[in-house]
């Protein structure tokens, strides 16, 4: 697949980025969103910039599939910087093989009530938070085994803490994808291959900075959204819309195609 020669091609694209807010049935402005992010520049802690959220008790080590051994290595980011080093060096981790599942984050509620969905404050997640639910600590018998969504970044977080794990940096979910492939991602359909946009995102831990190698002083808002033209690889549409939608993201958001998995420092 050749880049695309039109800035236009990525205005769609742009497009697209903010119909994938829509998942949780909101009209929201992606544009709005842009002018006040949660993050403004590379590199910035989200908890040293968000308040504390509830307590929650520890759960231990859950009895969960096994995660992944990720190696160090390299990895290139979506958007280039202003000098001449392109890739990023990745440390050795560990990541689930699997997002967290509905019934692993009923458990998570059902021993930290501030959690559920009637408890839990308007400061740590919005309305949609676990609206699919029938009841508080129970979601849809079907819906057990499939990835838990409409949570927030604050509710994901929390969970991965209680179980001893962390949500993985954007830089680490990106070098899971690259290292595995479309084996990966969660898709609708088996058509959909790993260079595009997964039917279902997932929250990391810096979800709203941009990593760019080898300069630190680009921020969020020279980048949000639509700047094809600073490209690596300007024929990755799926890596463009993953940070586009990261991007717009506000972490007590809680959309129906937004989930999360866990990950953990390499032993």
């Amino acid at each position: 697949m050749h880049a695309p020669k039109q800035p236009a091609r990525y205005a769609v694209l742009g497009v697209v980025c903010a119909l994938a807010l829509s998942g949780a049935a909101r009209t929201r402005s992606v544009a709005a969103q842009a002018r006040e992010p949660l993050l403004v520049e590379r590199g910035t802690s989200i908890s040293a910039r968000t308040p504390e959220a509830a307590p929650f008790a520890p759960l231990g080590r859950l009895a969960r599939s096994s995660k992944r051994d990720v190696p160090a290595g390299e990895y290139l980011p979506f958007y280039r910087g202003n000098d001449r080093k392109k890739t990023l060096s990745v440390r050795a981790f560990r990541i689930d093989t699997r997002p967290v599942s509905a019934a692993e984050f009923a458990t998570f509620v059902r021993a930290n009530p501030n959690w559920r969905r009637s408890r839990i404050k308007p400061l740590f997640a919005e309305a949609s938070y676990l609206a699919d639910w029938g009841r508080d600590t129970d979601p849809d018998p079907a819906t057990l085994g499939a990835p838990v969504t409409s949570v927030s970044w604050f509710a994901a977080k929390a969970y991965c803490t209680s179980i001893g794990f962390r949500l993985p940096t954007t830089v680490e979910w990106e070098r899971a994808l690259q290292v595995f492939g479309e084996d990966f991602v969660v898709h609708a359909s088996q058509s959909t291959g790993a260079r595009s946009a997964a039917s279902l995102w997932e929250w990391t831990a810096d979800f709203n900075s941009i990593p760019i190698a080898g300069d630190a002083s680009e921020s969020v808002t020279n980048l949000f959204c639509g700047a094809g033209a600073r490209a690596n690889d300007a024929s990755d549409y799926g890596a463009f819309l993953r940070y586009s939608l990261r991007s717009s993201l506000k972490a007590d958001f809680a959309l129906k195609n937004l989930g999360f998995r866990c990950a953990e420092d390499e032993p």
